[in-house]
């Protein structure tokens, strides 16, 4: 409704104009016939002031002249045509000569003395009337003047007829009517098209302007989602994948990285980056970024310098961009922007987004770094900096669901033989330093991929991701070596030898959950410091049919739990041991 008003509106000065148009056309209408009067009477007063001027100067030719010369005479005046007609009257109101009559007719007409512009014209010098002409049968306008001759006073007239006037009035009239509706036109289209123009550009600047709000709604949202994303991320895994999938549709096809500040605060290295893969420097000190030194975002090229970071050398003077990461007062980290050329015009609404962007990065990094050391203290034992029972309970669990078909899961469990003697005979510092060395023997001996708990006291847990039964057995045997060969010393003192025990289990060779694998695990360990430790022991599980009940192999110790029997299946303890030389 109300884009139908406006362009109604818009069509009202042309309405205004046309009616203003038709007014004035009135008024001229009115007034023009008594101004073409007025103005033909001047033109007229001018041509008879002419005409008495060449018979005053040409008065010594005129006197000789007969009356049909005379008329001649005046007949070939310039001022002589067709729609002009000029009248010679003497003092005594007698026709003297008429260029629009014959001689014959001319010696009819009767006296002109008592007609008024003749009489006005003797008295006065000048005179004018319209009146009837009895010889031309219409309506004219007559100017007279007096002109002083030889021969005497005359009267020189001049005459129009008003129907040559009023045809001049209506000539003029349709040039006004066709210029004013030219006008019009002219107006009206220039009007119309100006509209058009006009709401042609609002409407383009109403898109540009929609297309900035959905553009803008859709940043916004972006900007959320990656801040929700962020705040979700329990790793710095997760938090690359977030970044490298929103944040390009942010800031668009623009090579992007993170640089985190290392704990020692001595050098930054990058940990997220989307885009391409990263063109500059992946590790690099505080004081190669101009941003870091300055405390600001750093442009490597503006309007007043060309001024790239010493870890950005390898883009030469490419445009980048370098904006510091804080959260809670500190830095935790560099957001990197790599642009291209050195020529490229970084927008102050890229800008924008990137500092939003960045702000985002810091808090979630630094919540993320906060979250993976509370979790860490969480999860591992503050003495050994292995991971607590807690842990294994949950990494068991899940290598044990996760376990691929090629691949077995083996478990460890550990137990330092004679402990107690270090703790009574050298105090707890020497146990807590025994139990850090194997510990950090431990670590040092399995793959990435394998875990290394203290399950408490002195009793060790280690799982093996990808580890059949030799292979455990193997890892095992290496572990209880390696810990016999320690020679510890505590403020110059030797410890003396320190020995392991060690229980096996692999699944799926041996069948169960993971309290059951525990417990397996647990029986070869007890049976190896039976057997008098310093070993490794691997606990089997054999399928005896109905027949081979009766010969049963069960451990001596009566102590030993044993496992339930299943269905068609009787679990023992068949445990082979692996005494180790030394």
């Amino acid at each position: 409704m109300s884009v139908l008003f406006q362009r109604r509106w818009q069509y009202l000065p042309v309405v205004m104009m046309l009616l203003s148009m038709l007014a004035g056309l009135f008024f001229i209408n009115a007034g023009l016939g008594s101004w073409v009067s007025k103005t033909i009477k001047g033109h007229l007063s001018g041509l008879t002031n002419d005409v008495a001027l060449h018979l005053a100067s040409d008065q010594q030719h005129i006197a000789n002249l007969s009356p049909k010369a005379l008329q001649n005479y005046l007949s070939n005046l310039s001022q002589a045509t067709k729609d002009k007609r000029i009248t010679l009257i003497d003092s005594d109101g007698i026709v003297l000569a008429d260029t629009s009559l014959s001689y014959l007719e001319m010696i009819a007409m009767d006296n002109h003395l008592s007609r008024p512009e003749i009489s006005s014209a003797f008295k006065d010098g000048k005179g004018e009337n319209i009146h009837f002409s009895t010889a031309l049968e219409v309506d004219m306008l007559y100017v007279a003047q007096r002109v002083s001759l030889q021969r005497g006073p005359v009267v020189v007239r001049m005459a129009m007829s008003m129907d040559e006037l009023e045809s001049m009035s209506r000539e003029l009239m349709w040039i006004f009517i066709a210029l004013l509706s030219i006008s019009v036109l002219a107006f009206a289209a220039t009007s119309v098209l100006s509209a058009k123009q006009v709401n042609y550009r609002i409407n383009k600047e109403r898109e540009r302007q929609e297309e900035r709000i959905i553009n803008r709604t859709q940043e916004i949202e972006l900007l959320h989602r990656l801040a929700n994303m962020l705040a979700a991320c329990t790793s710095i895994g997760e938090t690359q994948k977030v970044v490298e999938d929103i944040v390009p549709r942010i800031l668009g096809d623009i090579n992007g990285s993170v640089a985190m500040m290392r704990s020692s605060r001595n050098q930054l290295e990058v940990k997220l980056d989307w885009g391409k893969p990263w063109p500059a420097a992946m590790r690099y000190s505080p004081s190669d970024c101009w941003a870091l030194r300055k405390g600001k975002y750093h442009l490597a090229n503006d309007d007043y310098h060309s001024l790239p970071c010493h870890h950005m050398q390898e883009l030469g003077h490419d445009q980048s961009l370098c904006i510091p990461l804080t959260a809670h007062g500190n830095t935790i980290g560099m957001l990197h922007l790599y642009f291209g050329e050195s020529s490229v015009k970084v927008e102050q609404s890229t800008l924008r987004l990137a500092f939003t962007i960045a702000e985002h990065l810091g808090l979630a990094l630094a919540n993320l770094s906060l979250q993976e050391k509370l979790r860490s203290q969480a999860l591992s034992d503050p003495l050994t900096g292995l991971y607590n029972r807690r842990y294994f309970d949950e990494s068991f669990e899940q290598a044990l669901i996760h376990r691929s078909e090629k691949h077995s899961v083996a478990l460890l469990m550990l137990d330092l033989d004679f402990f107690k003697r270090f703790n009574d005979n050298f105090g707890h510092d020497a146990g807590d330093y025994v139990l850090k060395e194997v510990s950090a023997l431990i670590v040092r001996m399995i793959g990435s991929d394998d875990i290394a708990c203290r399950l408490g006291g002195e009793e060790l847990g280690v799982i093996l991701s990808h580890a059949d039964q030799s292979q455990a057995m193997e890892m095992a045997t290496r572990i209880c070596r390696q810990v016999s060969q320690l020679h510890l010393q505590l403020k110059g003192i030797s410890l003396g030898k320190v020995t392991v025990s060690i229980g096996v289990v692999s699944y799926p060779q041996v069948e169960g959950d993971k309290e059951q694998l525990v417990k397996f695990a647990d029986m070869a360990l007890y049976r190896a410091k039976e057997q008098g430790r310093d070993r490794a022991l691997l606990y089997q599980v054999e399928l005896r049919d109905s027949q081979e009940k009766a010969a049963t192999h069960s451990i001596p110790d009566s102590s030993q739990p044993t496992a339930k029997p299943h269905t068609d299946k009787v679990v023992t303890n068949i445990i082979q041991s692996n005494k180790l030389e030394g």
